[in-house]
């Protein structure tokens, strides 16, 4: 798809690559602006419609809303007009929009359904008629100890559900969900090839309330200005396509210490890492629950295998574990928790060596089983996932009556952590979202570190002699307070110690943000609760919270009709459903081809694991090596990596791997620590040789006892090598692997 100007409109068309004519899209172009904050962002969303059809046509958007997000209200522009929207009961607001259309007048109509899925409909927009139609959206973030993710969708993942209903066509799929659960909603098609689809950008500020050291984009090519603790980013290039979500992700300085006061509203970010450090001596009790459905093929998936195998690697003899697989059938290592001794360990690396990829997305079927295996005394779920499931106020009701906190790590081009961020906040537990071309291995090993106790218990926060909220405060998880009232600062305190934030004005061009992010959150905490359509209570209180914050939900849709001359009335218009393009990386078959379970064939698998072929060689290589010689691989290994890769001799170098990322050696080294936390080894200074050096090269990438996705491991190594006979010289080596530590990575 190529983009010009129309002379006489003024706006932008879509022209086919291949023939250079106009085609007939509904909607030309999305537009993202706003300001994002460690808070939450407050956006407003710029969708330009225009028909190429001769006579007048419905229009019909869907999309998901974000994390904790929220519709406050739209305005439609056109030629001589500007209106903004009404929020009335869903009932009314749709009797308006039918009454509009009957009329013959252009009609705006946003309505939630379940699963905070939106459908955005524009009613006779007639031939060649530009309008714009621009949503203000308030939407969370994720937030980690020294920085926040945020995510923003693009395109609409396809997911599953066991009633959907599924059409296959060449090159586009449709869906249809089960009315009696989502009402009327309108599922997009989605094509392919999405390169012929409206064009999607944006051009946002990020305002960190402290300094911010970095502000990137693992979806897209950005271009960033600012310094401090403000950022503007916006596209490297022109426009892009619709194939996956937007993310921005923003790096502070020091761990969060901000208190912001808006409008009668106080929003409060502490880092965990202010409370102190978390006793890791008590025993783990965890289950790694695996989403080995379909849509999960690929890349990730290899590289989630790997991480649940370090991460267990990482275990000390009295932690107790499973694993749990799951599709739309279930797959256990054991019925209830082992011990993590050396045997087990084998036998988990031999069940997660049989996974593969099939079947379709039965996600609360796999919560019950692992919280099955942690019996009456509980503990903790890692689950890995894309969760692109429909239906997620079930999975919830699930979780909740699971004694179990769920830690959630989700895969994907297209956005479902609006549901993980649900899963994680009900259970006790956290999440995280990556895109599909970001480490899966590292992220996995990273959340699986931070499963811990608590860094502080029943934390009081007040301000100005009322208490805002007690809470405990999580390793690598800061501390968010929001809450009315004025002071001028807050009092945190805990058995343990505390301490004085002083509160600041939000900058003013935030105006409402932060009390509008709070209603959102409590709209979206109800609505993951409700199943089906909100009546009774659930229905009242929704209305209550819509009405209070000024803020769209299930039962409050925004409306708005626009009188133009020449309407005719009784003129029914034809209906279009805006396509969006597959997410990147997830493959149609996934879901279209094999019918609503997402069945993959055996070649797609087979393809799918291929992938890893090459990588696979040369990590079993390096295995082999390290068994030969546990201290390093060496040049003996460098015709076998030559042959592979063709890679050129170095002459006069100790031979290492140039091609394989530090993360894959690092992974394949750690995830061979035995049940006393050292390495393997013929002999036992084989076993120090290698400890040490594995050491070294943990602490030279940036974890230490507290810090980094092996940070387990680390502790594993230091209490080996403390118990261990060392000779002089490793002695030496060792205390100097700890003082640098302490020198270069502890943090304040």
């Amino acid at each position: 798809m190529t983009v010009a100007l129309t002379e006489s409109t003024g706006c932008y068309t879509a022209l086919s690559k291949e023939t250079g004519e106009e085609l007939k899209l509904a909607m030309q172009r999305l537009w993202l602006t706003g300001q994002v904050t460690p808070f939450g962002a407050r956006l407003l969303v710029e969708h330009t419609f225009e028909s190429a059809e001769r006579r007048p046509v419905e229009v019909v958007y869907g999309f998901m809303l974000p994390q904790d997000a929220a519709l406050r209200s739209f305005r439609v522009t056109g030629e001589g007009f500007e209106v903004s929207s009404d929020l009335q009961p869903v009932d009314k607001a749709v009797s308006a929009y039918e009454e509009g259309i009957d009329m013959g007048s252009l009609s705006v109509l946003a309505r939630q359904y379940a699963d905070g899925m939106m459908n955005l409909t524009v009613g006779n927009l007639r031939p060649g008629e530009p309008v714009r139609v621009i949503l203000e959206i308030v939407a969370g973030v994720e937030r980690h100890d020294d920085g926040f993710r945020f995510r923003f969708p693009f395109t609409l993942a396809p997911a599953y559900h066991r009633q959907a209903r599924v059409v296959s066509m060449p090159g586009a799929g449709e869906m249809e969900l089960p009315p009696e659960e989502f009402g009327d909603l309108i599922l997009p098609t989605w094509k392919k090839d999405s390169s012929n689809l409206h064009e999607v950008g944006f051009d946002v500020e990020v305002i960190g309330g402290q300094g911010l050291t970095t502000v990137s984009s693992p979806s897209h090519g950005i271009m960033a200005a600012g310094e401090g603790s403000e950022r503007r980013v916006g596209m490297a290039v022109e426009a892009d396509v619709p194939n996956r979500d937007l993310v921005l992700e923003a790096k502070a300085a020091d761990p969060w210490q901000i208190a912001w006061a808006s409008e009668g509203t106080i929003s409060a970010l502490l880092g965990s890492s202010r409370f102190g450090e978390p006793d890791e001596d008590s025993p783990r009790r965890v289950v790694f629950v695996i989403d080995r459905s379909g849509s999960m093929h690929g890349k990730p998936f290899e590289q989630a295998l790997k991480a649940v195998e370090v991460g267990i690697a990482a275990l000390r003899p009295d932690d107790h574990f499973s694993i749990v697989a799951f599709d739309n059938e279930i797959e256990a290592l054991s019925k209830r928790l082992l011990e993590a001794n050396d045997r087990n360990r084998q036998v988990a690396r031999d069940f997660l060596a049989g996974l593969h990829t099939c079947g379709g997305t039965e996600l609360a079927m796999g919560v019950r089983a692992g919280a099955k295996a942690l019996g009456r005394d509980g503990g903790d779920l890692l689950l890995l996932t894309d969760g692109q499931v429909f239906g997620t106020a079930k999975i919830l009701k699930t979780a909740r009556k699971a004694k179990a906190r769920i830690h959630a790590l989700g895969i994907g081009s297209a956005s479902q952590d609006r549901f993980l961020a649900q899963l994680g906040r009900e259970t006790g537990g956290q999440s995280r979202f990556l895109t599909s071309r970001e480490r899966v291995d590292m992220a996995l090993l990273d959340l699986f570190a931070g499963i811990s106790p608590a860094v502080a218990t029943d934390v009081e926060v007040r301000l100005d002699g009322k208490t805002l909220t007690t809470a405990d405060v999580h390793v690598g998880r800061p501390l968010l307070v929001t809450g009315e009232g004025s002071g001028p600062e807050l009092e945190i305190g805990w058995a343990e110690g505390g301490f004085a934030l002083p509160v600041v004005e939000a900058p003013k061009r935030l105006g409402k943000t932060l009390r509008l992010l709070d209603g959102a959150a409590k709209i979206t905490e109800v609505e993951s609760r409700i199943s089906g359509d909100p009546v009774g209570e659930d229905a009242g209180v929704l209305e209550s919270l819509s009405r209070e914050y000024g803020l769209a939900s299930r039962v409050m849709a925004l409306v708005a009709v626009v009188k133009r001359e020449a309407d005719k009335p009784g003129e029914l218009p034809m209906t279009k459903v805006v396509p969006v393009g597959m997410p990147q990386d997830v493959e149609m078959d996934a879901y279209f081809d094999q019918g609503v379970y997402g069945l993959g064939s055996a070649e797609s698998v087979g393809s799918a694991l291929g992938q890893g072929e090459i990588l696979g060689a040369l990590i079993e290589s390096r295995r082999q090596a390290i068994d030969a010689s546990p201290a390093r691989a060496t040049r003996e290994d460098e015709p076998f990596y030559r042959k592979v890769l063709g890679l050129g001799r170095r002459p006069d170098e100790d031979f290492d791997v140039p091609t394989v990322a530090w993360e894959d050696v690092l992974m394949e080294d750690a995830s061979r620590l035995e049940a006393d936390g050292g390495m393997p080894g013929d002999s036992l200074a084989d076993r120090i040789a290698a400890s040490l050096d594995l050491l070294e090269r943990l602490t030279d990438h940036g974890s230490t006892r507290t810090k980094g996705a092996f940070r387990h491991h680390v502790r594993r190594l230091l209490d080996f090598l403390g118990e261990a006979d060392l000779d002089e010289e490793q002695r030496n080596r060792l205390e100097e692997l700890e003082a640098r530590v302490e020198r270069v990575f502890h943090l304040p």
